[in-house]
This record gives C-alpha cells, sequence and structure tokens, in this order.
C-alpha cells in the first residue's frame, strides 16, 4: 500500500480499520432501519386493506349481552360516524360464509360484499389476471377469487362457478364468474376471501337491505385507537339521548389484527439489538484504531509536551483525528447503505419467500427524518467513545517518552 509522506504503516492500518469499521456499523444499522419500517409499512398496508380501520357492528343488547348478525343502518348512525370523522370513507359491507365450488373441487370463503362507490384501491392494486369488475351493475354476478383459489380449484377468469350460502338453515346456491384474480401473497386472506357484488350477499340474505358492518377508512394509523374511543363515546352518547336506539359497537384494526401489529412490534426489539451491536463494533475499531495512532505518535506527543504544548492541545489534536476518520467512515456507510436501500428499492433484486414473509422482496422504505437522527446519534456516540483515548494521550509524560521504543 502507498503511504503519504510522513505517514507509517501502522498509522495508515489505523485510520483504515477505523473508517471500515464507522462505515460497516452505520451501513448495517441504515439497512436495519429501512427494511424494518418499508416490512411494517407493507404489513400494515395489506392488513388495513382486508380489515378497515374501524368498523361499527351490529347493535349490542344491553340486558341480554347479544347481538345480531346484520342490521339496517339508520341515518342518525351515519350522521354521527360523518360528524365525528368529517373526511373519512363510510362504506356498508356485507360478510357471509360460503362455500365455492367447481364440477370437482370446493372451498369454504368468505364472501364480502361492499356498496358501490367504494374506491377498492387496495384491491386494484393486487389484481393479477382479469379486472375488478363493475359491482355496481344491475344483477352482476361477476367475482374476484385470489391466485390460491384459482390454482387449488384450477379455475381461470371467465370460469363459471357456484356460490352455497347457508342462511337459516337453508342453502341457496348463485351462478357467478370470475371476473378477476387477485393476489396479495397474505395467504391467511388469500385462501378465504372472494369479493362479490353488495347484491348478491344481500339477496341470499333475509332482509335485502341488511348489512354485517359500516366500514370506516381513511383514519391515519396513529389515531386509529382514539377515533375508535371518540367515536363509541358518540354512539353511546347518542344512544342515552335518544337519537339511535341502540348500542353500537365499534371495532378497530388494532384489535383484530393484533397477533400482526405485535409481532411486527417485536420487530423492533431486533432493531435496537442490531444497533447496540453495530455500536460496540464501531467503538471496539475507533478505540482500538486510535491507540494504534497513539502508541505510533508517542515521540511526537512527547515532542509536543517538552515544548510546553498543554494537554488540551494534544487532546485536541487526537479528537480531531477521530473526528476526521468518523466523517470519513460516515460519508462510505451513507453512500453504501442508501445506495443499497434505492437499488434494492426500485428493483427488488433481493427476493423473499412470499409463504414466509407475505412479501415476494425485501421491502425498503427511507425515512430521511429517521436516517438524519441516526446520522447524528453515531456522531454523537463518535465524539463520546473517543474522549477516554484522546485524554489518555494528553496524560502521556513527555519524560517517559524519552525511553519509548
Amino acid at each position: 500500500m502507498r503511504l503519504r509522506r510522513g505517514v507509517s504503516s501502522s498509522t495508515a492500518a489505523g485510520s483504515v480499520i477505523a473508517v471500515a469499521g464507522v462505515a460497516l456499523a452505520l451501513m448495517v444499522m441504515e439497512l436495519s432501519l429501512a427494511i424494518v419500517t418499508g416490512f411494517k409499512d407493507e404489513i400494515r398496508a395489506k392488513v388495513m386493506g382486508f380489515e378497515p380501520e374501524l368498523a361499527v357492528l351490529p347493535p349490542y343488547d344491553v340486558q341480554t349481552g347479544l347481538s345480531d348478525d346484520e342490521f339496517t343502518a339508520p341515518p342518525e348512525l351515519r350522521r354521527d360516524i360523518e360528524q365525528t370523522m368529517p373526511g373519512a370513507e363510510v362504506v356498508a359491507s356485507v360478510r357471509r360464509h360460503a362455500v365455492l365450488k367447481t364440477d370437482s373441487d370446493y372451498m369454504a370463503v368468505l364472501c364480502i360484499g361492499r356498496e358501490p362507490g367504494y374506491s377498492a384501491e387496495f384491491e386494484r392494486r393486487n389484481i393479477v389476471a382479469g379486472r375488478w369488475p363493475d359491482f355496481a351493475a344491475a344483477q352482476s354476478d361477476s367475482v374476484v377469487v385470489s391466485a390460491d383459489m384459482a390454482s387449488a380449484m384450477r379455475a381461470e377468469v371467465g370460469d363459471r362457478l357456484f356460490l352455497y350460502f347457508f342462511v337459516d338453515g337453508e342453502v341457496k346456491a348463485r351462478r357467478v364468474h370470475v371476473a378477476g384474480i387477485y393476489c396479495s401473497h397474505f395467504h391467511e386472506f388469500d385462501r378465504s376471501v372472494v369479493y362479490v357484488p353488495l347484491s348478491l350477499a344481500q339477496g341470499v340474505g333475509p332482509d335485502p337491505k341488511a348489512v354485517s358492518r359500516l366500514e370506516i377508512s381513511g383514519v391515519p394509523a396513529d389515531q386509529i385507537a382514539d377515533a375508535a374511543t371518540e367515536l363509541q363515546a358518540r354512539l353511546l352518547t347518542s344512544y342515552r339521548s335518544g337519537s339511535l336506539d341502540a348500542v353500537y359497537p365499534v371495532d378497530n384494526v388494532l384489535r383484530t389484527g393484533a397477533i400482526y401489529f405485535n409481532w411486527l412490534d417485536l420487530l423492533d426489539t431486533n432493531v435496537v439489538v442490531i444497533f447496540i451491536l453495530m455500536v460496540c463494533v464501531a467503538a471496539f475499531t475507533l478505540i482500538s484504531s486510535l491507540f494504534i495512532i497513539i502508541l505510533d505518535r508517542v515521540p511526537t506527543i512527547g515532542l509536543l509536551r517538552s515544548l510546553g504544548a498543554p494537554r488540551s492541545m494534544v487532546n485536541d489534536i487526537f479528537v480531531a483525528v477521530s473526528v476526521r476518520l468518523t466523517l470519513a467512515g460516515m460519508i462510505i456507510g451513507n453512500v453504501a447503505g442508501l445506495g443499497l436501500a434505492l437499488l434494492q428499492r426500485y428493483t427488488h433484486l433481493l427476493p423473499l419467500d412470499p409463504e414466509m414473509y407475505y412479501l415476494p422482496y425485501v421491502p425498503f422504505e427511507i425515512n430521511w427524518w429517521a436516517m438524519l437522527a441516526l446520522n447524528a446519534g453515531v456522531a454523537v456516540a463518535a465524539w463520546l467513545i473517543v474522549i477516554l483515548p484522546a485524554r489518555l494521550a494528553s496524560r502521556i509524560d513527555p519524560a517517559s517518552t524519552m525511553r519509548y521504543e
């Protein structure tokens, strides 16, 4: 390795080790943060695509503690929802269990029908074959099944299937055709959810105007719990005042999807462990490298002290050297970490097993404020780490350096 004049091989080696250690630690921390952020965002989006942020369920009987499976939503209920959460999307839906059957196969499914006007952005993004049908069309018999169902039942777009509903002890059959096939890679839902017209789901029930729930979407993720509490309080107040004739319970996705959100929260622990390990790596390389440089520069330290240089000056010199090495490592780490994150975000080069992780590729999401905070934290930690070696260097006795080889 070619060295600059006046720079020994040990000093150069120590500098390289320090820069590489800081760069590696920062790169790993940035990639870990980007992966966990992206993974949590993707899984949350999938859960909230199948389950609404808030849902108003059938009325609750305060005397018996029971509730019906379906109800007819009074106008006052929608009014309370819209006044409590202006701007949120309120959609009536029917959820009904059925058996999906071909000539040779059958499968238990959950049919979901929503009233016309539903945006269906999540569902449209997941379409992999066919199209998202116009469920508002009169006498629509189109359905959308998942790729898992289509594969298991050997069905394709355009095929005619049967749906068998079991309502009040009766079996009601409906002939439908497959208009589209979706794939969300969220197999717990893909193996059961079939999208059907609301008219079909309501038509097989005892009351053609009844719904299973009122779904409310468009609520910010960090306000779901507070919004559910506020809406429930509003509905209870309306019941006590006589505006509503029953108590309508409010559910939210944080409860219905608790198993997934709790799993995502555990990922934060993994990130903390990685951060601690990487800080230890950076600290070890910085301290060891600085000691190498100090040992290599003992005669220089002694000369400076003999010429009257104060300890603070020697301390500042080695702190400045450490800061320089840290900044060089942070620049390299940022280029490598953010570069790899952006490359994966737009190219999806690194695959994942959807059966295990619900995603076909490693997700990367860069939160620039979080990255800025991470860099600031690494810089502060590095400065605190080098204080001890720098102070030890400033306390070297000039007389002892005369005997140092």
